[in-house]
């Protein structure tokens, strides 16, 4: 009986692409010995293909079983596992669960190298804003916006006033000097 490649997919528990890679190094060669195996034959492929019809490629259960055991059969390469889990398997899971305990507590460690390291940027910030509440102007809380004076622009005569006040400009970019 021949199956469709949907119907040996399911039955193998392998997708559809595998069973095709399956079909077509057989197909490539029309003297291969499991030809036979798949529908339709070379002349019947050649005259669908002539007249432009589309066909489904069949393979048969006997090359199936062969080439692509059935989902939940073993094949001769894989290992074995007896009914306790002991053996080679056990060994191997036993290893892996090890590994696994080690990777967690290598996650904890970094977790807690995290979370310092958060701290320390937290109290970073914290000086940061007490130092730069230190650097600036005591009554720069206490003035208005038009109290501000420019730097860039010189004073006019009516904001000079007496010669008592200086012109800020000097002062400011000494500050600013210093500062940076």
């Amino acid at each position: 009986m021949s199956l469709s490649v949907k119907e040996a997919a399911n039955i193998t528990g392998k997708s559809p692409s595998s069973i095709r890679r399956i079909i077509y190094p057989i197909l490539a060669n029309d003297q291969h010995p499991d030809r036979h195996h798949i529908e339709p034959d070379v002349e019947a492929a050649k005259s669908l293909r002539i007249k432009g019809e589309n066909f489904a490629w069949k393979i048969s259960e006997e090359l199936l079983q062969r080439v692509a055991p059935e989902a939940g059969t073993k094949t001769k390469s894989e290992p074995r596992m007896n009914a306790t889990g002991d053996g080679q398997s056990g060994a191997i899971i036993e290893i892996l669960r090890k590994q696994l305990d080690i990777k967690d507590q290598q996650i904890a460690v970094q977790n807690d190298v995290i979370k310092g390291l958060s701290e320390r940027v937290r109290e970073g910030n914290i000086l940061m804003g007490s130092l730069q509440r230190q650097l600036s102007p005591p009554e720069s809380a206490k003035r208005h916006k038009s109290d501000v004076v420019e730097t860039d622009a010189p004073l006019s005569k009516t904001e000079k006033g007496s010669d008592a006040q200086q012109t800020p400009t000097k002062k400011t970019h000494w500050l600013f000097k210093k500062l940076f």
